[in-house]
């Protein structure tokens, strides 16, 4: 097995890419089960004066930095790395087209001018953010100019390539106890790895006593897989099961769009249970797969345990997938698949995303200061979140699983109540798993009961663990409300299991997405406007505009958690009409609230680029005119939703309702909160509540100490402060 080196250009420069060729085929291979071939990895007598040593401090031809500075010195320079360009030396090749390729004649008079008097050094970088070890990263390779003045992140670099280096090395390696990081296994769905799967379910239910649940039910229907000995194949059967109790396995993956095996009315109808193993999608036929390996004999898959044309069966079911992910004895997770028909156990092709592959001598810090080596590869996309944490539907199935077995896009990986970041529980590369990954696993059923009973019996108020819980559901909100859905109207369905699960804890009704002692405050959310483009408002009826389900996007509880101290809204009622009774949790038809406060009259200007609001000055600023607005420069609008009329450039003003919920109480926060309304009907025969739908939110800065900010008119916001407290309370209400 050699290897050979390949230009490719890549935005106005070359990087050297590594390939691995079997000579004795003439053709590129399959990734071998260690990261291809270690043996392969580039070393040569140049790269190798690239030492490892976070201990060194000194460049070459400098002054010592101090210990505390995370960059180290190689001990070599760039006259080094130029001679190993002329040589063929791929790490100094990589490097100095890297360089040249981002800086231009900036570098190339540098490498002329004083390429001796130039230390290399690297940034470290390492999970345990308490220590430089063990080394995980290089952030960074950069050319060090002693002359320069330092930089608190870069020291004396003004010449970086910032791409995060992958470090890793083998277990025997000496360098083993100061990097953790392991080569990539290539063939998660081998026998080898498949028993490893099994020996870690085993002893997790053998021996962990964090993690010991007892089954005490299955779902309605089940596949029964039987494996065919003799040919290798399977034959899978949907049974009901009728109450019976064996352990089984449930799949979360990634749909992608439909499937084309699922259970239908006609399937259930027709009698004919068997589903042939060749038409499952290709992630099913994984699951299939590893079921047997694992010692089991059941599985649970959404597409073909629940009727997927009858709406009655998929609402109870939804309604029921706390109780299936629970009592599953192990979830297996497609983690890498974007759609069930890519699969999960197919091998990693690293040949074709690994942009650099070299070897390096390590120095390890111990009394002797013994090398090891140390792997530098960058992987294309590996700091990319695997497809399911992009999924709604999939952040409840991690959540409520006991443990889960995970195909990731560079591991397979196992998590429990006791598995933590143990090296013996994944088949290679990163212990802590995937870092990008934007969700915490939070084990719903016994993590939250064990912190309730522990907070219980240190004495904790019912207040404040009811706040603790609601701060709990609002980071699920965070982790979720980003995530994308195939079907928009899901929004309040695919997080109705971890509702349920918290129902049983915060003994409080659950409002579309909200909690009833939560508001009016917590009426106060906004969607994240700074990460993600405004969404248009929803063609179908999601939920009612005063609850985030209502539209799309991700959402913050910032403002509602400011004004949660001076709450001047008061909450009178609430009407709630279910699609489904059995589903309480699930999606609802119509929600009405009905609160009383202060109203005040504003127009909105709104366009796709600035959103402003004018408000009446009126005489409580001794304003001459009482027709005229004023806009106020200090206000921040937060609208809920895309309402710009597309092809229109100009600003769009609207008539709305500016509803006063508190005032933000905060060090930095000061001035009036609350919701911006459109009026939707009023009753003057009966003279019931005006009824309003919720555009966005407000908030009126009037500054810090010291800080004034005048509106179009010259009043202080400071003014604003008591902008609604003249205005009489009335009772509205809110669809």
């Amino acid at each position: 097995m050699t290897s050979y080196v390949q230009n490719i250009p890549v935005s106005g420069m070359y990087l050297y890419i590594l390939f691995f060729q079997d000579t004795s085929r003439h053709q590129i291979t399959t990734s071998s089960p260690e990261m291809t071939d270690l043996a392969s990895y580039h070393s040569c007598q140049h790269c190798q004066k690239f030492v490892i040593d976070l201990d060194n401090k000194r460049p070459p031809t400098g002054r010592e930095i101090g210990e505390e500075d995370s960059i180290f010195f190689f001990g070599v320079t760039l006259e080094d790395v130029l001679e190993g360009v002329s040589n063929h030396c791929q790490l100094c090749s990589w490097l100095h087209i890297a360089w040249e390729g981002r800086y231009g004649d900036k570098y190339r008079i540098l490498a002329k001018a004083s390429a001796s008097r130039i230390a290399v050094c690297a940034d470290s970088y390492s999970m345990s953010l308490l220590d430089r070890y063990p080394v995980d990263e290089l952030l960074f390779i950069g050319l060090w100019e002693d002359d320069l003045p330092a930089d608190s992140r870069l020291g004396k670099c003004q010449i970086v390539y910032p791409v995060s280096l992958d470090v890793f090395t083998t277990k025997d390696d000496p360098a083993s106890q100061f990097i953790w990081t392991r080569p990539i296994n290539c063939q998660p769905g081998s026998p080898e790895n498949l028993a490893l799967a099994r020996r870690w379910l085993e002893e997790c239910l053998r021996s962990h006593p964090n993690c010991q649940t007892e089954q005490s039910s299955m779902p309605s229907r089940i596949l029964r897989v039987d494996e065919i000995e003799t040919s290798g194949e399977f034959d899978v059967f949907l049974e009901n099961t009728h109450g019976k109790v064996e352990p089984f396995a449930a799949l979360s993956y990634c749909w992608g769009g439909d499937q084309a095996c699922k259970t239908t009315k006609a399937r259930m109808e027709s009698g004919e249970l068997r589903l042939p193993y060749e038409k499952l999608a290709r992630s099913v036929q994984d699951a299939v797969k590893v079921v047997p390996r694992l010692g089991l004999k059941y599985l649970w898959v959404d597409a073909l345990c629940i009727i997927q044309d009858d709406e009655n069966d998929k609402i109870e079911q939804i309604a029921d997938m706390p109780r299936i992910y629970n009592q599953a004895c192990v979830t297996i997770v497609a983690a890498k698949s974007d759609r069930a028909s890519s699969g999960f156990l197919n091998d990693i092709d690293l040949i074709k995303n690994t942009r650099l592959a070299v070897k390096l001598p390590f120095r390890c810090p111990d009394q002797h200061g013994t090398l090891g080596s140390a792997y530098i590869t960058y992987i294309e996309g590996r700091h990319e979140p695997a497809p399911i944490h992009d999924r709604a539907w999939t952040l409840q199935e991690r959540y409520l699983s006991n443990r889960f077995l995970e195909f990731d896009k560079t591991q397979m990986r196992w998590t429990c109540a006791s598995s933590g970041n143990k090296d013996s529980y994944c088949d290679g590369w990163k212990r802590e798993g995937s870092v990008e990954a934007p969700t915490q696993v939070i084990y719903i059923y016994r993590e939250l009961q064990q912190d309730l009973e522990e907070m219980a019996s240190r004495g904790s108020s019912a207040e404040w663990i009811a706040d603790w819980i609601g701060s709990r559901w609002e980071t699920i909100v965070h982790h979720y409300t980003p995530r994308k859905l195939s079907v928009l109207t899901d929004r309040p369905l695919a997080v109705s299991g971890i509702a349920q699960v918290f129902a049983s804890h915060f003994r409080d009704d659950y409002l579309a997405g909200l909690w009833k002692s939560t508001l009016p405050s917590f009426l106060c959310w906004s969607v994240d406007r700074n990460e993600h483009e405004r969404l248009p408002r929803p063609v179908h009826y999601q939920g009612p505009s005063w609850s985030w389900t209502g539209v799309n996007g991700p959402v913050r509880f910032i403002l509602a958690r400011a004004c949660e101290q001076d709450c001047r809204a008061v909450l009178l009622d609430v009407d709630i009409k279910l699609v489904n009774a059995y589903a309480k949790y699930g999606s609802i038809l119509q929600g009405i609230l009905r609160l009383r406060g202060r109203l005040i009259e504003a127009t909105w200007y709104r366009n796709t680029a600035e959103d402003s609001l004018s408000i009446p000055t009126g005489a409580d600023f001794h304003d001459d005119n009482l027709n005229e607005e004023a806009t106020v420069q200090s206000v921040t609008m937060y609208p809920d939703a895309d309402d710009f009329e597309e092809g229109t450039k100009t600003l769009i003003p609207i008539k709305v309702s500016l509803f006063q919920i508190g005032n933000a109480v905060g060090r930095k926060k000061r001035g009036p909160i609350g919701l911006v309304l459109h009026a939707i009907a009023k009753d003057t025969t009966t003279h019931s509540p005006t009824r309003f739908k919720r555009l966005g939110l407000f908030y009126i800065n009037t500054g810090s100490k010291g800080r004034i900010v005048e509106d179009t008119r010259g009043h202080s916001a400071k003014n604003y402060t008591d902008l609604f407290e003249n205005v009489t309370q009335e009772v509205i209400e809110i669809e």
